[in-house]
């Protein structure tokens, strides 16, 4: 659907017309690719029939037709399923339907489960009549549902009510398209408040370039240093472009959570209440458990979402306060109304000028529908921003890559034995499992293991396809487990290269994406415009070429901050090894190392970043035994967005040492540590763990030079993630900081060479007399 809602026009296909409703669509189970294919056979069984019985009949007929109502200039486009000559005055316009409920069912109580048919072949009845290749006809119009498990027929005549459900769907159109032109005055007459009342070093350079450079290409690479202002510079930016009429909407993407904060803070201080905005966290954080819903977690929140909006008669504008819909409140309203919360965020989109959320609601296969089936959605008049894009290739791969658990599996195939799946494909999927449950770990799959899970899941995914089983009897659970096994099918037809199939443990096996470049560009393609922003997109070539995209296509907006080269003093601790065999030998100085720097700076806690939990566990057991009064806390696993903030709030008051995680949300999302930690430790590059994964990496990469794929490898990665830590400490001018590099690879070369201008030193500790210099001079 294309609006303009100014000029009063909208383009939109019939099926976007009969499709709109006063509640949110019911989320969709699995198995509609069987359906889809029930429903192809059908229409040609049926076409075949008919050109029989009408040697005139004419099948998947374009139509198009302009309508004016209340101000609104509709062009309205379809495909009529067919066209049947009845005598030399009549025309008649029959649209087949498969479903799966035994026929014959009352008409009235067809319309009641399936409006949208109704809908659509009335349109066509309406827009026929006034198209000039169709006057001097009668024009009638019928529908012909298809029970999908028994063949039985049911035609249903549309009489004189077809325009009435025309008009009907014609008001609710209307009143949808008004609020978004009302929605769109007020934000054009809103104020934009610049994003920072005094501009600082490089940012009138960066606005500049943005403004005369952004529109000459479809993508952007934005690079500038941690606490340079990227968000409120891109936010400005994508408003004023907005307002200007070159996009209709802003999708902010991060791929850490905790930067939505920061986003919404920054939007909020610039428009008000200019504009709605949705915040779209996961299922997880809207998850509630009381008398009126409980979430499964799945889509099976969903299956009688649409009856019990009409219940409780809501709409969805009324669930806005404050120009957004929190989530806080989208609990509440669910806890009352029996609604999952979820839902009621999602029906909100439609009616947001701006969406923040995940990479995945763009990226992932599995999650992108979220942001790509709202109604009236364009993505060609759409500003796609994605912050800390330096880990979008990481997260698309993990996106596209898929798990299958032999434990899963047999829970899955005793739910659809009894679900009435045939002896074949239970007999097919026990097969699988036995496969899954017999290869060797933490290895490339053989050739023959290869072909022989590609041979079963293409058996497999054919049969699901003519299995028809009930899926919407199925729980959610199982049908996720189901349905990754066409996803596999497709993973393994794909070119080798971008792809390691592999067993990381016993009973599993995984499909890794190693490329996931042409995926990321197809995702990128439809927007009118991209933005892809980070600290740490260099090498620029690199990163181009792991999404996927051209030269020709992109432009490059850097920032600059020179203060920032001034606010670092760095030493380079080489009394300690941290590779992975060596560590434990140090774990004692590591551990006295934290302690020392600590004490020197009582009432002031420092931050040490580790490679990994465990890493981070073992120091802090050694502090204990070493120096019990010191306080150390590490940040905690798998909490939501409000836990993360308060873990970070409390700690900086009642901490000594702060334990984070290189890569992890706290170390690449959190902007809260500048000018209050002033202190940190890099325990080890944090070089990415050697797996399959790496070794599949190294072997693929271009250079047949072992040094250049290991830098590409293992040492870009882990000096991304430790200028991402570092960038959060100095987040403005007058800031400082103070860190050690805490192993002795730091002054090796192929390290030292990719550290940014700011960290570079030749300050290298052998002793802890130097240690103890270093630290009184950086005081001083």
């Amino acid at each position: 659907m294309q609006i303009d809602p100014i000029a009063r026009k909208v383009r939109l296909s019939v099926g976007e017309l009969a499709g709109l409703r006063n509640s949110p669509r019911n989320e969709r189970s699995g198995g509609y690719a069987w359906r889809a294919k029930v429903g192809q056979d059908w229409h040609r069984t049926l076409e075949t029939e008919t050109a029989n019985q009408y040697p005139g009949a004419i099948f998947e007929v374009p139509i198009q037709a302009s309508w004016q109502r209340e101000g609104w200039t509709l062009e309205i486009q379809g495909r009529m399923d067919q066209v049947l000559p009845e005598g030399d005055a009549t025309l008649k316009i029959r649209e087949v339907k498969t479903i799966r409920e035994p026929l014959p069912i009352d008409d009235v109580a067809l319309e009641a489960s399936y409006p949208e048919y109704f809908a659509q072949v009335a349109t066509y009845e309406t827009l026929a009549s006034v198209l000039p290749e169709y006057q001097g006809k009668s024009i009638q119009a019928e529908l012909v549902f298809v029970d999908i498990d028994s063949g039985m027929l049911q035609t249903v005549e549309i009489g004189e009510e077809g325009k009435q459900l025309f008009d009907s769907q014609l008001e609710l159109l209307l009143t949808f398209l008004n609020e978004r032109r009302n929605a769109r005055i007020k934000f054009d007459s809103a104020e934009i408040k610049p994003a920072f009342e005094t501009l600082r070093e490089g940012q009138a350079e960066l606005f500049e370039t943005l403004a005369t450079e952004a529109l000459k290409a479809k993508t952007v690479l934005l690079e500038a240093p941690t606490g340079f202002g990227k968000t409120g510079i891109v936010l400005e930016h994508a408003l004023r472009q907005m307002q200007n009429g070159i996009y209709e909407r802003c999708i902010y993407l991060t791929s850490k959570s905790t930067g939505q904060l920061q986003t919404i803070a920054q939007l909020r201080g610039m428009i008000g209440d200019g504009l709605r905005y949705i915040q779209m966290r996961n299922r997880a954080e809207h998850y509630i458990e009381s008398a009126a819903h409980t979430c499964t977690g799945n889509t099976d929140c969903e299956r009688e979402l649409g009856q019990r909006w009409r219940e409780q008669n809501l709409r969805v504008t009324d669930l806005f306060e404050a120009e957004t819909l929190s989530l806080e409140r989208a609990k509440a309203i669910g806890e009352s109304t029996g609604l999952c919360p979820y839902a009621l965020t999602k029906a909100c989109l439609p009616f947001a000028e701006v969406w923040i959320g995940d990479s995945n609601y763009i990226f992932s296969p599995a999650s992108q529908s979220v942001f790509a089936d709202p109604y009236g959605f364009d993505p060609a008049r759409t500003l796609l921003i994605i912050d800390e894009a330096h880990n979008l290739p990481e997260r698309v791969a993990s996106a596209l890559s898929i798990e299958l658990d032999a434990t899963d599996l047999i829970f899955a195939t005793e739910a659809i034995a009894t679900a009435g799946a045939p002896r074949k494909l239970s007999a097919s999927l026990n097969e699988l499992i036995r496969a899954i449950e017999s290869l060797p770990t933490g290895q490339a799959l053989a050739a023959n293991r290869y072909y022989e899970l590609l041979d079963l899941s293409e058996d497999i995914a054919g049969q699901l396809i003519e299995a028809r089983l009930d899926y919407d009897a199925l729980p959610g659970g199982i049908l996720d487990t189901i349905w990754q096994i066409p996803e596999l099918e497709k993973r393994l037809n794909e070119p080798a290269h971008e792809w390691l199939h592999w067993s990381p443990k016993t009973g599993q096996f995984r499909a890794s994406c190693l490329d996931p470049s042409r995926w990321t560009a197809q995702c990128l393609r439809p927007f009118g415009g991209s933005m892809l922003m980070s600290a740490t997109l260099h090498p620029l070539s690199q990163f181009q070429e792991s999404c996927g995209l051209k030269k020709s296509e992109t432009i490059v907006a850097q920032g600059h901050a020179d203060w920032r080269e001034r606010a670092y003093e760095v030493a380079i601790d080489c009394r300690v090894d941290t590779r992975l065999k060596q560590r434990e030998k140090y774990y004692e100085m590591t551990a006295r190392t934290v302690s020392h720097i600590a004490t020197q700076q009582p009432g002031e806690p420092i931050a040490v970043f580790f490679a990994s939990y465990q890493y981070a566990a073992n120091i802090q057991a050694y502090l204990s035994a070493l120096d019990p009064s010191l306080r150390t806390r590490v940040q905690p696993r798998g909490v939501d967005l409000d836990t993360q903030k308060q873990f970070i709030e409390e700690s900086l008051l009642t901490s000594d040492a702060l334990f984070l995680i290189l890569g992890s949300s706290y170390a690449e999302g959190i902007d809260t540590l500048g000018g209050r930690v002033e202190t940190a430790m890099i325990v080890g590059p944090a070089l990415p763990e050697v797996n399959a994964i790496q070794d599949a990496k190294m072997q693929a990469h271009p250079s047949l030079n072992r040094e250049d794929s290991f830098r590409d490898v293992y040492i870009l990665p882990a000096m991304r993630r430790i200028h991402q830590a570092l960038g959060r400490l100095v987040r403005a001018p007058g800031q400082r900081a103070r860190i050690l590099l805490h192993d002795k690879r730091f002054a090796m070369e192929p390290y030292r060479s990719q550290l940014a201008a700011e960290y570079q030193t030749d300050n290298e500790i052998t002793n802890d007399t130097q240690l103890d210099d270093w630290l009184r001079s950086s005081r001083d």
